[in-house]
């Protein structure tokens, strides 16, 4: 088979180095490129053709020239990575032509790209979540924040459309909020303001085909740019899977109180869900409660949950697109037992104004060994650059997580770059 990735960013790394495990898999292609990626997996799997398109995936006009490309190369499959190009309408249009692909519609993927859709779902589908506001104007959204109890609760101000992970504050009072909304008006203009929740985050995946679903294991993602919880949020620096869990039936309670419930609502709206719904949780002993969706896998989700796959990635995605997950899958994705923990290096200036171009050393040695997934890196001459504001990650595996986060930093340790920024905590709660 013929497989094309859409987007060049560590997740999609990690989901293309995945897809090449499967024997079906014959040429695989990035688009856009990754350079340091393509090279890893070209040393990897040097039986098997790893391409590149440089075409854009930015806009319905660029995604429908993309997807006529596709036809024309015989692509037998897409695989898409970002939540921007499915908010776009990348399923829809590439299906128009004939092209499987694997992901939700532009509909389905509302349950990401609308804040106020996502809640207005989770409503009608009896999921638990917090009590919130919906908002239509930076007038209104100021003067419900004036309004709010800011004695009793605090309250979390999120945009109502995509904004690269960084769309959502934390906010411990009014100040802090009006100051939080200035930083939030530049990716909408309307918002969900909603009560703080207290407990533990994990992320959630599983595969669906629109009438059922599969889990993956729980994962932890670090949203901050450090440990403390007030500084600024990012599209994620690093990443633990499995989380430890006290309550082993908790996937089963999870699969039929979140997901289950949320795919027949989608489906009874006429867009059902396909593809990867990632689940925000928050957990407080025996309470859960939906913080958010996500449309697609997470990055750095992805980075941990994708390896700890036992069965072939392809295969899945197949399943979700014909509609055979229920008759051909298990409830439960299996998984290798072990953990993995994956630590992101960040350029200077990150998640704000990025300084790129800085000389990064050491990326010879991970492309002999897979030490971990590139992302904001490109070849200037004979040297590798930073090219982004996140710029790789570190991958480690281990039989608790004490051992997977040491054999991470270890890695993460061969490679450097100026200015590199990194969280030292990443599954330090669990030592």
């Amino acid at each position: 088979m013929r497989v094309l990735v859409l987007g060049s960013g560590g997740r999609e790394h990690a989901m293309a180095w995945k897809l090449l495990e499967s024997a079906k898999v014959k040429t695989l292609t990035m688009c856009p490129e990754n350079t340091a990626a393509l090279e890893q997996m070209r040393t990897q799997y040097k039986q098997k053709e790893v391409a590149a398109w440089n075409d854009s995936v930015k806009g319905a006009e660029a995604l429908r020239a993309l997807a006529k490309k596709a036809k024309s190369q015989k692509i037998d499959l897409v695989v898409v990575g970002p939540d921007n190009v499915l908010a776009d309408g990348a399923v829809d249009i590439f299906s128009q032509e004939g092209v499987a692909i694997f992901g939700p519609t532009q509909a389905a993927a509302k349950l990401e790209s609308s804040k106020i859709f996502s809640k207005q779902v989770m409503k009608a589908a009896k999921v638990p979540t917090a009590d919130s506001y919906e908002v239509h104007s930076v007038a209104e959204a100021e003067q419900l924040i004036k309004d709010l109890n800011w004695v009793k609760k605090h309250w979390v101000l999120k945009a109502d459309g995509l904004a690269l992970g960084k769309g959502v504050e934390i906010c411990e009072s009014r100040e802090q909020a009006i100051a939080a909304l200035r930083r939030l008006q530049k990716y909408s203009h309307s918002f969900v303001i909603e009560e703080r929740l207290r407990g533990r985050e994990i992320s959630w995946l599983a595969f669906c085909d629109g009438e059922s679903c599969s889990l993956l294991a729980p994962a932890r993602d670090y949203k901050t740019l450090t440990s403390d919880p007030l500084s600024p949020n990012t599209g994620g620096m690093g990443a633990v899977c499995p989380v430890p869990l006290e309550n082993s039936k908790l996937s089963e309670r999870i699969r039929d109180m979140v997901f289950m419930p949320i795919l027949r609502e989608m489906k009874k709206r006429g867009t059902p869900y396909k593809g990867i719904l990632y689940a925000g949780l928050m957990i407080q002993d025996e309470d859960v409660w939906v913080l958010e969706f996500n449309s697609r896998f997470g990055d750095p989700e992805a980075q941990v949950l994708l390896p700890l796959i036992q069965d072939d990635l392809l295969e899945w995605c197949l399943a979700c697109v014909e509609g055979r997950l229920g008759a051909a899958k298990p409830r439960m994705v299996p998984m290798f037992d072990e953990y993995a923990v994956y630590v992101v290096a960040a350029a200077p200036g990150y998640p704000g104004d990025v300084q790129n171009g800085g000389i990064i050393s050491g990326v010879d040695t991970w492309l002999k060994t897979h030490s971990g997934f590139f992302a904001g890196v490109r070849k200037d001459g004979t040297q590798w650059v930073t090219s982004g504001g996140r710029v790789l990650g570190a991958l480690g595996f281990g039989n608790s997580i004490a051992e997977a986060r040491g054999k991470a930093y270890e890695r993460l340790k061969q490679v450097s770059f100026p200015g590199m920024q990194y969280r030292e905590d990443v599954g330090a709660e669990w030592l």
